[in-house]
């Protein structure tokens, strides 16, 4: 556990991954905003878009979205074309002619949430979770479907932009590494129950 903080700590402050984690971002931005055109029956065109989403069951060019989801892509998009954090570009391209995105880890279990988080490029999280329970949801409503929940002892990442008072975590065992347990939307506080909380 020891080296695991040390080690998320270095990489988080590291300057040289400045770089990356814009282009981390973008990737993250690209995929947020194409996975809910996904499920609302998008057909996609690019070799990217194709191999990351299944266009068997797509429907349309033109998809409707709910109001909520509309607004994330409308904010998704400003990201993407006024990002925040620092490039050498002023805004995100993504290479759609590319296969896969290098950067956007647990696309399989991402894929599972039906209202998609944007990030800033900023990154954080909580090491050793030592509150009460609470379940994590695929949408930012208590009423959609819970995909999982955190225990204590986890640690989540806290890298992606609330949507008013819910937040989106990554969650790990007691250790970030290999592939997290679960991921999803909670609505609470989480204060001062991390026994390391990075940002």
């Amino acid at each position: 556990m020891q080296f695991g903080l040390r080690y998320l700590v270095f990489i988080l402050f590291l300057p040289t991954a400045v770089m990356a984690q814009a282009n981390q971002a973008c990737e993250e931005l690209w995929f947020a905003r194409n996975a809910m055109l996904n499920d609302a029956g998008y057909c996609f065109s690019t070799p990217l878009g194709r191999n990351l989403f299944d266009n068997t069951d797509c429907t349309t060019r033109q998809p409707i979205v709910d109001r909520d989801i509309s607004e994330q892509i409308s904010l998704i998009q400003k990201l993407e074309s006024d990002p925040p954090f620092s490039l050498p570009q002023t805004r995100c391209r993504i290479d759609t002619s590319q296969p896969n995105l290098e950067e956007v880890p647990y696309i399989g279990m991402r894929l599972r949430v039906a209202f998609q988080p944007a990030t800033d490029g900023t990154a954080g999280g909580c090491i050793g979770y030592t509150g009460d329970s609470f379940l994590l949801f695929e949408a930012p409503d208590s009423n959609s479907a819970v995909l999982g929940r955190v225990e204590q002892g986890n640690s989540f990442s806290l890298s992606h932009l609330p949507w008013g008072d819910w937040n989106f975590a990554i969650v790990w065992g007691s250790d970030i590494v290999g592939e997290p347990v679960t991921l999803g939307w909670y609505r609470m506080d989480i204060g001062e129950n991390c026994m390391l909380f990075a940002s």
